[in-house]
């Protein structure tokens, strides 16, 4: 009965000490890594990482890393899991922020991405769903969304360059734009933009809008100082004041590729009192000017 205890004793031992002993980080006779390897900060040597954290992880074969491979980041969570195809990453890869939510992730082959590509906001909420070719050129339907969730821009490309109508649409889900490309470049002739909550006018054609040089003084969302707007076709992009068909002054400012980045737009009842001013800074509303409850 003890002989048979001490042989019991001695398989557990032995299965206990197999299973702990689990090989990794392995060079075989002709001094190339196979197998499973990870690396510790010890090795690594990077900075704010413990010497017993793992900094990265994969499989070797004939000293070439083949298959998935994780780094870590200082707090133990994933930072990236990327294939490799002969020592060279090949195949899907994914990235993450140090909270654990997705950063970006696709196909990465020949030192580019291919295919479907997703890139995230650190909230979780996804930024961008971008399609490239078998090249890496952005080709097919793209689309950016704002981080509350709503479509933001979305269009065709081609081998990397606007093609067609590409949409914009405000947080709100409001259409912004529909500005349209021929090749990559901004056709400003078949483009509009829309005002956000416009009740009067929210439709503009900028399609050959003529304007005049003029010197005004800045006001409240001008770039500061006599402001020298351009005269000629209105092509979008710089200093311009425009008219509306009354020959009021609908809309003055820095503009890009047809946007009013800094500038001021203004809306008229339609026995023709400014009734609303909306200030642009950097792109954005920065503030709404309503005249009547001012008592303008």
């Amino acid at each position: 009965m003890k002989k048979w205890l001490t042989i019991c004793m001695t398989v557990a031992m032995s299965l206990q000490m197999g299973a702990q002993s689990t090989t990794y980080n392995v060079i075989d006779q002709n001094n190339m890594k196979q197998g499973h390897w990870i690396y510790f900060n010890k090795d690594k040597k990077l900075p704010d990482f413990r010497d017993d954290q793992k900094v990265e992880e994969g499989d070797y074969a004939d000293d070439l890393k083949n298959g998935k491979w994780t780094h870590y980041f200082n707090n133990d969570k994933v930072k990236d899991i990327i294939t490799y195809e002969g020592n060279r990453p090949s195949g899907f890869a994914i990235f993450y922020y140090p909270n654990g939510n997705k950063r970006e992730e696709g196909t990465w082959k020949n030192n580019r991405w291919v295919g479907d590509y997703k890139y995230y906001y650190e909230s979780g909420q996804i930024a961008s769903d971008w399609k490239y070719s078998a090249q890496g050129s952005r080709t097919g339907v793209q689309k950016y969304y704002h981080e509350n969730g709503q479509l933001m821009i979305e269009g065709e490309w081609a081998e990397g360059k606007e093609s067609g109508v590409i949409k914009e649409f405000y947080d709100n889900g409001e259409p912004k734009s529909e500005k349209n490309y021929q090749d990559g470049k901004f056709d400003a002739v078949s483009s509009k933009v829309y005002e956000r909550k416009g009740p009067i006018n929210n439709t503009v054609s900028i399609a050959k809008v003529e304007t005049k040089q003029i010197t005004a003084q800045a006001g409240a969302g001008d770039t500061g100082g006599d402001v020298k707007y351009k005269a000629g076709v209105f092509d979008g992009n710089g200093m311009y004041q425009l008219k509306d068909r009354q020959g009021r002054v609908a809309r003055q400012g820095l503009f890009e590729k047809g946007f009013l980045k800094d500038g001021k737009v203004f809306q008229y009842s339609s026995d023709g009192k400014l009734f609303k001013t909306t200030v642009y800074k950097a792109g954005v509303i920065h503030e709404i000017i309503n005249h009547e409850e001012a008592g303008h």
